[in-house]
């Protein structure tokens, strides 16, 4: 099926086919597996990659985690326990590395380290500041400043035109060039909000059809039904199935 034949009821068959699997997860990988897995397969005419990331401080990510944050470019030296990292916990698309987190090569984990760090990266700030989170929340990790702005909402990441879309600073918002012309990247869609504990999840999915704004509003349900299934699965905990 392609994104743009979907419906309301749609995406709520999809959640029906979902949810036992998320009830049943004994860790937030687990369940965004499923998600991740579910979006793609039912998708697939139109879906690229599906991916769902969390946040997770930086002093409770799995070693190999850390170590991947710590070399990155400046940001050794500005990493500290409570530095929120946008986590890779789902992940499903055409190509067979993509269907395991630990195959990831360079988006695996992203460190929200400060506004500045952040506005460096722009698919990374424009995805945050249309979900509506504040940029100098970043600054501060207060939790619930970030659950309070956000509320329970779930905002919308909407690129339509992936090649040509460009930053208020002129930069492509996109900026994987090679990726998006290999896979033919036409749009790239996402959703996300905060838990109660004040960690941020979104889903991210990459289309090779034009999608349209009203066709990616469809699947905002979807996540808040995987968010309020999942609450108790945001500990640091019970995010990682595997390090």
């Amino acid at each position: 099926m392609k994104f743009e034949q979907a419906t309301d009821a749609t995406i709520a068959h999809l959640w029906t086919t979902v949810e036992p699997r998320v009830e049943l997860a004994a860790s937030l990988e687990e369940a965004a597996q499923a998600l991740a897995t579910a979006v793609y397969t039912q998708f697939a005419e139109s879906a690229i990659l599906a991916r769902v990331y969390v946040t997770v401080p930086f002093g409770a990510l799995p070693p190999p985690a850390q170590a991947f944050v710590q070399a990155l470019p400046g940001a050794a030296t500005a990493l500290t326990g409570t530095t929120p990292v946008l986590s890779l916990v789902g992940t499903q698309g055409q190509e067979a590395d993509w269907n395991d987190r630990l195959k990831s090569k360079q988006h695996g984990a992203i460190p929200l380290i400060s506004a500045e760090f952040v506005d460096g990266i722009p698919m990374i700030a424009r995805l945050l500041r249309e979900l509506g989170v504040p940029l100098d929340w970043i600054d501060t990790h207060d939790a619930p400043r970030l659950v309070t702005t956000i509320g329970s909402t779930v905002g919308l990441f909407y690129v339509e035109d992936a090649v040509r879309a460009m930053d208020e600073r002129g930069r492509k918002v996109i900026p994987a060039v090679d990726f998006v012309f290999a896979y033919d990247v036409k749009s790239v869609f996402g959703t996300g909000g905060a838990y109660c504990g004040g960690q941020l999840l979104v889903v991210v999915v990459f289309c090779r059809d034009r999608v349209a704004r009203v066709t990616a509003e469809m699947f905002l349900p979807l996540v808040d039904f995987f968010r309020g299934k999942t609450e108790s699965l945001v500990a640091p905990a019970k995010v990682f199935l595997r390090a």
